[in-house]
């Protein structure tokens, strides 16, 4: 027959087992906490135009999330689409334009069921700010007193929506030799800000965001396709369920509030 334990030891052995469950699981924690810290970054090509909002909210989503920040490579969404292509490392993809993130879907490149749009934006025409306060609108832009205008190129999807514009208003010949085409929306606020041109159509957030900028005229909604800013993780991620979070948090109460700040319009679901 086994002797009895003591009443004392007793105790201790009951009190033992939930102490050493409990110190296995935080065990557990701290291993995945420390694994999460040092698993390599996020890589997110986005649009230039996020890059503010963007780097605002990277530290307080890694701090959530236990990991490194995010590491961002900004520009041209349609140039971003065709570095991805040709191989360059990204787990998530934040497009100012449907037709790059189009490219990568038809090419198999996004991950299933990870695409989403994320936020709206208006299109707006600027000025310098300390040119001259003369009355200008956009059917203006075809008289005499404009001599160039700086648009998107052929990668930057704001310089998309612009020929829009314009084509909605008749002024596609009338402008053409005036236009001067720029490599990403942030470099059409530069030339403008800078007065290298008398004016250049621009996103919202760029004019709030930027200085330098006076805006003249919102295009109307009717002139061009919906502004819609889409993300989707990349199927080639070596994080796939950290991306997935990443862009989850873009859609949290706190950065739709940074977001409208900024200038930009929070779709319908994605904020409150």
């Amino acid at each position: 027959m086994a002797t009895p334990l003591p009443r004392r030891a007793a105790v201790a052995a009951l009190l033992a087992g939930p102490l050493l469950v409990g110190a296995l699981k935080a065990a557990a924690g701290g291993r995945q906490d420390e694994a999460r810290a040092a698993a390599p970054p996020l890589l997110v090509s986005a649009a230039a135009s996020l890059s503010g909002p963007l780097q605002a909210l990277a530290v307080p989503f890694a701090r959530g999330q236990g990991a490194a920040p995010p590491q961002f490579n900004f520009g041209a969404s349609g140039l971003l689409q065709q570095q991805i292509q040709q191989g360059a490392p990204a787990d998530v993809f934040l497009s100012a334009g449907v037709r790059p993130m189009d490219s990568l879907e038809r090419a198999g490149l996004l991950l299933a069921g990870s695409r989403r749009d994320v936020l709206g934006n208006r299109l707006v025409l600027v000025v310098p700010a300390r040119s001259p306060r003369r009355p200008l609108d956009i059917a203006g832009l075809a008289g005499p007193r404009v001599r160039r205008i700086a648009i998107g190129d052929g990668t930057v999807p704001a310089g998309d929506y612009a020929r829009q514009v314009l084509a909605h208003y008749g002024l596609t010949a009338a402008v053409a030799r005036k236009l001067v085409p720029l490599g990403s929306v942030r470099a059409v606020a530069r030339a403008v800000a800078e007065g290298n041109v008398d004016a250049g159509f621009v996103y919202r957030s760029d004019a709030v965001q930027l200085g330098g900028l006076r805006v003249v005229a919102t295009a109307p909604l009717a002139s061009h396709a919906p502004i819609r800013y889409s993300g989707a993780v990349l199927r080639s991620s070596r994080q796939p369920q950290l991306a997935r979070a990443y862009l989850r948090s873009l859609g949290s109460p706190a950065a739709g509030a940074l977001f409208r700040r900024e200038g930009f319009e929070v779709l319908p679901g994605r904020a409150p």
